[in-house]
């Protein structure tokens, strides 16, 4: 099995202080017990201000005269490194190989749980721009990497541990320049393992300073962190409810399609018991490990091996979303997450196939200038997966890929995309793709030609409206008003007072729809929305556009807390991975193609329980 499960770890007994307080024979106990749990791999991290102890020794006027270990033993080499570390590495590496757990290291670790931790010869320089710092950094990085590229227990180089937290970066060219140079000086030394980025909370957009697409193309793979926090829109309903399962899922194809990289779940936990009871994050983990193997993910690591509640150096001292977050308590005692890890392990272990393909996928969602990126693709994926489609992300600067589905989601502003990729997806809809668009206040050219639709003007409308669809009553606000009548599109919805909100339009040999408010930018900001199915399903006005790709599929559900991906496995076989996103249990309401068979490897083919999964053979 490809997908890594495991945890982020520091020792028990020192957390981020491990290597300044090695303890052999507590971290062999550590790591005996996570074994136990099916925990194989760990990302670990190498303590910056530990393992490089340097001090500047400085003579008149400030002036460096000499470097020294701990501010007394000369150097012995360039690197500046601490031997009695290295080789309590050494020491980790061989407990890690006897339990059978691989690594990741995390390389330039100088912040960790809100507090940071650098050498005394950099101490208070930025330590994304300084060139002393920088220096530092490479050495550190080249000395390390060289001592350790020929042990076999190390998978993969981390960058580091969220250095975009580390010093202020003012310009995308420095936040470049700096991942440039640490992803060089790691190549310098060793080429055959992959390089993490260890980042998280980058942007979709270009012009911004730590971008996806910068670390896609400097890495080999991205590193989202997504917990349940206000950072990623987490925190607005209960850990358990479809909106929040989901949002890990979203994160790692959002980064994976814009850096044209794999991605991967490298650190997630439920910060508190507060945010939820121990057996609810288990079943936040059940459903995220289920969902992130079915939807590309690579791995999946939990934050981390042990609680830190018993220790009393900062950050733990500090904060209290960073004491209670492990799989094992303080004495070693397994959390409901830690059996679960080891539950869900055991599923996808013992499954007649070693590799799960990747998922079908049917539709590209369109990131445009202008609007807010990652709320408004969030919310485009949810009702995506309600609908019973796939999508993946492109910004409107990338090329443009082959798809059945364009959806280019609540448009913002003058300019929401160049030219060349408009006149592309119209080309797409000439040629038999369905194209929809929605809009804030967005502007789309040849709007009578393309749409099907005239606009007598447009207003501020501030107040709540209402249209009925599918039989349902939507609220719903417009961004800007168009007051629009057809001139050849099929109004599929109006407003109480008459004015044109769901339409479609023939265009060449496909289809455009256009819908006149934001709805993917409405529902991210508004609470509960896509639990209510039953009150106000919008969903369906994605599962309209897609009617045509739907009823090509094997199987989908008509149930929206339940989403299917399928993955082909061999010319007459699929593999079908059912997941319950909320926290209930629920009927599967499968439609099946009535040319196949279907057998369940994982679970019950009527239900499936809260935050669990269902996996089929389709033949």
């Amino acid at each position: 099995m490809d997908y890594m499960i495991g945890c982020n770890y520091w020792a028990s007994n020192a957390g981020a202080d491990m290597w300044a307080e090695w303890d052999e024979t507590s971290v062999e106990a550590d790591l005996a017990k996570l074994s136990e749990y099916n925990v194989k791999y760990l990302r670990v991290f190498t303590n910056w201000r530990d393992f490089q102890p340097v001090h500047a020794m400085r003579t008149y006027l400030g002036r460096v005269h000499e470097y020294r270990l701990h501010g007394k033993y000369l150097l012995k080499d360039e690197f500046g490194l601490d031997m009695d570390c290295m080789a309590h590495f050494e020491r980790f590496c061989a407990i890690a190989k006897k339990y059978d757990i691989k690594l990741i290291v995390s390389l330039v670790t100088g912040w960790m749980s809100g507090r940071v931790f650098v050498p005394p010869v950099v101490e208070g320089k930025n330590h994304i721009t300084d060139p002393d710092s920088l220096m530092w950094q490479s050495k550190f990085v080249r000395g390390f990497v060289r001592q350790f590229k020929d042990n076999e227990q190390i998978v993969a180089w981390d960058l580091g541990n969220e250095c975009n937290c580390l010093s202020k970066c003012t310009s995308r060219g420095e936040a470049y320049v700096w991942t440039s140079m640490i992803r060089n000086s790691i190549l310098s030394e060793d080429s055959t393992r992959i390089i993490m980025s260890g980042m998280h909370s980058l942007s979709g957009k270009q012009n911004d300073i730590w971008t996806i697409q910068d670390q896609g193309e400097l890495t080999d793979m991205l590193t989202p962190h997504p917990y349940p926090s206000p950072t990623v829109g987490g925190d607005i309903e209960p850990m358990v409810c479809l909106r929040t399962t989901l949002i890990p899922t979203i994160q790692v194809d959002y980064y994976s399609s814009l850096a044209k990289k794999p991605a991967m779940i490298q650190e997630i936990g439920t910060f508190n018991d507060m945010v939820g009871n121990r057996e609810r994050a288990a079943m936040n983990m059940r459903v995220n490990l289920f969902s992130g193997w079915a939807n590309g993910s690579k791995g999946y690591l939990w934050w981390c091996a042990h609680e830190q509640s018993m220790l009393e150096l900062p950050p733990y001292s500090w904060s209290a979303v960073e004491r209670e977050l492990g799989l094992l308590d303080a004495e070693r005692n397994p959390k409901p997450v830690a059996n679960m890890m080891k539950k869900v392990y055991e599923v996808l272990n013992t499954l007649p196939f070693n590799t799960l393909p990747p998922k079908d996928v049917d539709a590209v969602c369109i990131t445009t200038r202008e609007q807010d990126f990652w709320h408004v693709a969030a919310s485009s994926y949810i009702l995506a997966k309600q609908a019973g489609f796939e999508l993946r992300f492109m910004h409107f600067a990338q090329t443009l890929p082959d798809a059945k589905i364009y959806i280019v989601p609540s448009l913002k502003g003058w300019s929401p995309m160049n030219n060349d990729i408009y006149q592309k997806l119209l080309e797409k809809a000439e040629n038999g793709a369905t194209v929809y668009f929605s809009t804030e206040n967005g502007f789309i050219t040849n709007f009578e030609k393309t749409t099907g639709l005239c606009s007598e003007g447009m207003q501020n409308r501030s107040k709540d409206c209402v249209t009925v669809f599918c039989g349902h009553k939507f609220k719903f606000r417009y961004g800007k008003e168009f007051l629009l009548k057809s001139i050849g599109a099929k109004i599929l919805a109006t407003a109480e007072d008459g004015n044109v909100v769901f339409s479609v339009n023939k265009f060449g040999k496909g289809k455009i729809y256009y819908l006149n408010f934001p709805i993917e930018d409405m529902l991210w900001n508004s609470e509960s929305v896509f639990s209510a199915t039953d009150e106000q399903p919008y969903y369906k006005f994605y599962k309209e556009i897609a009617n045509d790709v739907l009823e090509q599929k094997i199987i989908r559900s008509d149930n929206p807390n339940i989403c299917v991906t399928q993955h082909k496995l061999t010319e007459d076989s699929y593999i079908a991975v059912a997941i319950n996103y909320s926290k209930d249990v629920q009927k599967t309401e499968f439609i099946v193609n009535k040319n196949m068979s279907v057998k369940a490897l994982y679970g019950n083919v009527e239900y499936i329980d809260g935050c669990d999964a269902l996996i089929l053979e389709i033949r």
